[in-house]
């Protein structure tokens, strides 16, 4: 586990701590909810996208990778239409990770939603080291 830190004015600190034990909550737990509410709200206009680490791509991604490679050894490929080179299996894996994507019809954000959900758990339940 990582930790983000910030400084603030003492007469600030003072304000949150204050608010915090208004909604009968710990300072870091507050910290936490908005933190995650923040990142919903900055972020639900405002894309971003974020290269994938090699642990963030799902067993089918990486299996896809290895077949498109293989794929674009067939001698003529690159002049193949788009069309056949679906039809042969090959398949776009992004190495992108945003938060607006299209997805049969509606919009969907992978990205800092779930972010935002997680932060917010470890604020409720407590941060687990994945």
């Amino acid at each position: 586990m990582k930790k983000l830190i910030i400084e603030l004015p003492d007469k600030d600190h003072s304000i949150l701590e204050r608010i915090a034990r208004d909604q009968k909550r710990r300072l870091p737990d507050l910290t936490c909810l908005l933190l995650a509410r923040g990142l919903e709200s900055f972020f639900c206009e405002t894309s971003v996208s974020i290269k994938k680490t090699p642990d963030e791509y799902t067993k089918e991604e990486t299996e896809q990778i290895a077949k498109n490679a293989e794929l674009e050894k067939t001698e003529g490929w690159i002049q193949l239409p788009y069309e056949k080179q679906q039809e042969m299996g090959w398949k776009c894996i992004t190495e992108w990770i945003t938060n607006h994507i299209h997805v049969n019809g509606k919009w969907v954000d992978p990205l800092v939603e779930p972010l935002a959900e997680r932060i917010e758990t470890y604020a409720i339940d407590g941060a687990k080291d994945a």
